[in-house]
């Protein structure tokens, strides 16, 4: 999950414009568009880091994102994501990681609008899980790990169009279809030498606890390699304490290669100011022990104001390339306006 990635979910997406739309069922309603942004600081270093384990100094790499959102009804959503950053080496795999020159990238465009209970999305720049209305995780994967990374790895980006439902007993779905190919004139949208790849997920979401299925499947008649996947998760808050657990399998089947599996166990924990976070991930791949790895990360996030988040944390994740742990000591500073 990146830094300015957001999951449309039916109702959180559509609310946005909320406080906002006292009379959007009469004439007085305005049309309004809010600007917030948002930056992240990176600064570590990473023992053994990169593929040859020379790549372990001391270095400091920035994400910079803005992000408008507009509504004309006051149910309705337009949105768009500017985005640019320098990651690169090691701390590149940082969730907050954004590549880029420095220049600033329109990476997301979409609209949403309300069509009864359901939340339709539809745009020339959408990612493959921009429109997922299940929750198969609610650990805060603002660190280095991350749940779901075959069925909602958000590689695939085009014009798109999702659907998204919901209802008051907790139960949600969403579908969603992006084409690749479909930012090319020479090949289009749903075109048999394009990929195509789509998503649909179910799910619940109840008083403290809930989970997720997702399926995702790209054609692969791009040339970029096809795939299915197929994951779940499950997240518990108890009352006794102020802590969310969540664990999450994926696994992916390629067109080529091997097949792999991803456990995840995340949780988040209220400690004094701020949220301490614990992750473990086990991956394995089929056929080849020198590819599984595993990964384990501590973070602790605090506020030092409503505008400024300061996050310090360790990780180490195996590298296959040499089988040595990459381990890393980082320190994060993330603003928002």
């Amino acid at each position: 999950m990146k830094l300015f990635q957001r999951l449309l979910v039916a109702p959180a997406a559509l609310g946005l414009m909320a406080p906002v739309a006292v009379n959007a069922d009469t004439a007085d309603f305005a049309s309004t568009t809010t600007l917030s942004g948002s930056a992240v600081f990176t600064v570590g270093s990473v023992a053994d880091g990169g593929t040859a384990d020379t790549q372990e100094e001391l270095y400091m790499q920035y994400a910079y994102g803005l992000e408008v959102n507009s509504s004309f009804t006051g149910d309705d959503l337009f949105s768009a994501g500017i985005v640019t950053g320098n990651a690169s080496g090691p701390l590149a795999s940082m969730d907050s990681a954004e590549e880029g020159t420095g220049a600033l990238t329109v990476d997301s465009l979409f609209y949403s609008f309300p069509v009864g209970d359901l939340s339709v999305t539809a745009g020339p720049l959408v990612d493959q899980d921009d429109v997922v209305a299940a929750t198969t995780s609610a650990y805060s994967d603002a660190f280095r790990l991350g749940s779901m990374p075959y069925s909602l790895a958000g590689n695939e980006t085009g014009p798109g169009v999702g659907v998204a439902y919901s209802n008051d007993n907790g139960v949600v779905a969403s579908v969603s279809f992006v084409s690749v190919g479909g930012t090319d004139s020479s090949v289009g949208i749903g075109a048999d030498n394009g990929d195509d790849v789509t998503t649909v997920t179910l799910g619940y979401d109840g008083d403290g606890f809930g989970g997720g299925l997702v399926i995702a499947s790209n054609d692969g008649e791009g040339g970029t390699g096809g795939y299915d996947t197929f994951g779940g998760g499950i997240y518990y808050s108890p009352e006794s304490i102020d802590a969310t657990i969540s664990v999450a399998y994926d696994t992916q089947d390629p067109e080529t290669g091997a097949d792999a599996t991803d456990l995840f166990v995340g949780v988040d924990y209220e400690v004094g100011p701020g949220t301490l976070s614990a992750a473990y991930n086990s991956t394995d791949v089929d056929g080849s022990d020198s590819l599984d790895s595993t990964g384990f990360e501590v973070s602790y996030t605090y506020s030092l104001n409503d505008n400024v988040t300061v996050t310090p944390g360790f990780f180490t994740v195996e590298d296959t390339s040499t089988g040595d742990d990459d381990t890393g000591v980082v320190v994060e500073t993330a603003f928002s306006f």
